[in-house]
């Protein structure tokens, strides 16, 4: 048997033999979550119709309705992104106002995102459990990259950046080649799959401690989850006017107070260094192992990042880290500085001090520590 040959028959066994992984089948339907099925484990009737209830107001991935939004996004892009989005279908060869329906943003959903997501959004496509970090599960209406305040809910601009720019250091990559409808549709989903989530948890807590599930209270859910997302506008962290500059004795602010216990105190997680190695990351467990002291709150162990890597998964903009000082990370223990009193009851941090410190942070892979 000639080499040629040999080779030709090992390729052939490649699709079954692989690399010893095998994704499983993508789940089609969305269902009831592993949690609420095991809080409901004693009440198989409750679970019935909280699924009946779900179908009723969310459809089915095949069927899928967003009952208090309309049914197209389109009506809430502000100007200047709708005139984007005009521009680009026009150039595509579409009707200026194309934008695809809520079957169609699922569908771009099932072909981009259910891999890595999951159907329902939890995370648990299929691809997940190669991907570390792991993939967002939306159901819990925390996202951890938007310009917000108040651990609130992201913005549409929020969900459409992170598709056109991905997150840096993980397996979310850019969706920038994909059309802006199909951009603004995928964000519709994902809200879609995120607010259907919130209400199912609203649900299960009620009936747990009320042992009540009607179709006028779960109305009544539905309301209280999209009022949170409709109060993102009100919690965007804007910056007015020009950014304090750059400067070696901006830095060495920024330096002072990230050592320093009573103002920035990054020390204690980030570590001197900025290697998040700090002593308040770390515990020893039970078994008087070094561990991980935090986990996030989807349940993951959860290190502070290492900024001498240069890696800032919410964006690298000046910006983008004031954000990140100012109010925390959302679903982990980075907690925001940017409201906190002191004991006179004025800022703890100036709008100057906080500059300072994102400009040694952003200082920090160049070999600005000690």
């Amino acid at each position: 048997m000639s080499l040629r040959s040999v080779l030709l028959a090992l390729v052939g066994l490649l699709p079954a033999a692989g690399c010893g992984f095998q994704p499983g089948a993508a789940e089609l339907a969305w269902g009831l979550s592993a949690k609420s099925r095991e809080e409901l484990a004693e009440a198989p009737q409750a679970q019935s119709e909280l699924a009946r209830l779900l179908e009723q107001n969310f459809g089915t991935p095949a069927d899928p309705r967003f009952p208090p939004a309309p049914q197209g996004g389109l009506a809430e892009l502000k100007p200047e992104r709708r005139a984007a989005l005009e521009r680009d279908n026009q150039t595509r060869g579409l009707a200026a106002d194309h934008y695809p329906t809520p079957l169609e943003s699922a569908e771009l959903y099932r072909v981009h995102c259910l891999h890595c997501h999951g159907a329902a959004g939890a995370g648990d496509g299929p691809t997940a459990a190669s991907i570390n970090p792991k993939p967002r599960d939306f159901r819990k209406g925390i996202f951890k990259w938007a310009a917000v305040k108040d651990k609130a809910r992201p913005r549409r601009e929020d969900l459409t950046t992170i598709l056109e720019n991905g997150v840096y250091g993980t397996a979310m990559h850019s969706f920038a080649r994909l059309p802006v409808a199909e951009i603004e549709g995928l964000a519709d989903h994902v809200r879609l799959l995120s607010v259907r989530g919130e209400v199912e948890t609203l649900a299960v807590n009620h009936f747990k401690e009320e042992d009540e599930l009607d179709e006028e209270l779960f109305g009544e859910h539905i309301d209280t989850v999209w009022s949170r997302w409709q109060r993102a506008e009100s919690k965007f962290i804007a910056w007015e006017g020009e950014i304090p500059s750059d400067s070696p004795a901006m830095r060495a602010r920024g330096r002072e107070l990230y050592l320093d216990a009573r103002k920035g105190n990054c020390v204690q997680c980030h570590g001197d260094a900025g290697k998040g190695d700090g002593p308040a990351a770390w515990k020893i467990n039970a078994k008087g192992k070094k561990e991980l002291a935090y986990l996030d709150d989807w349940g993951f162990p959860i290190q502070p990042r290492d900024l001498t890597q240069g890696i800032y998964r919410g964006g690298a903009r000046p910006i983008d880290i004031y954000r990140r000082i100012y109010a925390g990370i959302n679903g982990g223990p980075m907690p925001g500085i940017g409201e906190t009193k002191n004991s006179q009851g004025g800022p703890l941090v100036s709008s100057d001090d906080l500059w300072a410190l994102v400009h040694y942070v952003r200082s920090i892979p160049e070999g600005a520590g000690p």
